[in-house]
């Protein structure tokens, strides 16, 4: 019975690691991979993509068409479509064409196909939903109101949304706005700058779901959450800024002549060096039921004028391969 359930676990395990592979770019082939790098899909397809819940498996492409993967990585949809599978509502929907679509039932098997030029408005490609910003139940108006109830008689203030994550307050004398903290909607907290600290940016981080706050004392800076715990240290930075997964950064007086030298992510404590022309979130996987960061970059070959994109875990991990040394 013990054996029983010891192998229950590892299929269990095996099939949510199939959930959480990464493309790996080897010199412009690309395979998928798990979060260490180990390959576990051969890098020869013109693209890979990251899981998709809604079509219960992998987007791949060869020789320009589009097919699908299992979770075992086994082609369950034939490479015919020009585009990326989709879900419709009935099913999966494959664009074969500009005149053909056809559906795949939940289980891969074709069901129907159609003509385009007799299609209604449901046959037309899917738009992608995107993640909406979060909405809180505050106005300006609503803030201005809270803060002046929580510290009445500061005279005539102003409040700002910020990026939709926050709110900027200052008060107005004599045509001038002079900052006086902010406001951090999701937990109804107000952070008012003093003598020696001003708060100068705010981002939400969903990873650790905390706001990440970039506060300047002097001519230094540095990193608190919400609870006011120092994640990144107190100095002078050539550049220091806040993202929501990463803080990029140059310390003073660096002889590098990047504007920024690394990037430290948040989540996991790794830094990462700046050797990219772009770096950016690209997908948030769930790994024994905690949240892992997937960053997306762009690497040149300036002598040959090539360019890759690619991507890097947080734990400092590159899912890629490529046959020159590169830096930004």
């Amino acid at each position: 019975m013990k054996l029983y359930s010891s192998i229950i676990f590892v299929l269990i395990n095996l099939n949510l690691s199939a959930q959480n592979l990464i493309p790996f770019n080897d010199s412009g082939k690309y395979g998928l991979c798990d979060i260490e790098g180990k390959l576990l899909l051969e890098p020869k397809y013109d693209e890979t993509r990251f899981f998709s819940a809604k079509t219960n498996g992998y987007a791949v492409q060869e020789n320009g068409k589009y097919g699908l993967m299992d979770k075992d990585l086994k082609l369950v949809i034939p490479f015919l479509s020009i585009n990326p599978i989709s879900e419709s509502k009935d099913g999966y929907l494959v664009y074969i064409s500009d005149k053909e679509v056809q559906y795949y039932s939940k289980n891969y098997q074709l069901t129907q196909k159609k003509n385009l030029e007799s299609r209604t408005g449901t046959y037309g490609p899917l738009e992608t939903i995107k993640d909406e910003d979060y909405s809180d139940s505050y106005s300006n108006e609503k803030v201005l109101a809270l803060f002046n109830k929580k510290y009445p008689n500061k005279g005539k203030i102003n409040v700002v949304s910020a990026n939709n994550t926050y709110y900027e307050l200052c008060s107005k004398t004599e045509g001038d706005c002079n900052p006086l903290g902010v406001f951090l909607p999701r937990i109804s907290v107000f952070l008012m700058n003093n003598e020696k600290d001003v708060y100068e940016n705010v981002t939400w981080n969903p990873t650790i779901s905390k706001y990440i706050i970039l506060v300047k004392n002097g001519f230094e800076e540095y990193v608190i959450d919400q609870d006011k715990k120092v994640i990144f240290p107190s100095k002078e930075y050539d550049r220091l800024y806040i993202q929501k997964n990463y803080i990029g950064y140059k310390v003073k007086n660096s002889s590098s002549k990047k504007s920024v030298t690394h990037y430290y992510i948040i989540s996991s404590g790794a830094t990462i060096e700046n050797k990219f022309s772009a770096f950016n979130p690209a997908k948030t996987l769930t790994i024994d039921g905690r949240k892992f960061e997937i960053f997306r970059a762009t690497i040149n070959n300036y002598k040959t004028h090539r360019s890759d994109n690619v991507y890097i875990g947080e734990n400092g991990k590159s899912y890629f391969k490529v046959d020159y040394e590169f830096d930004n």
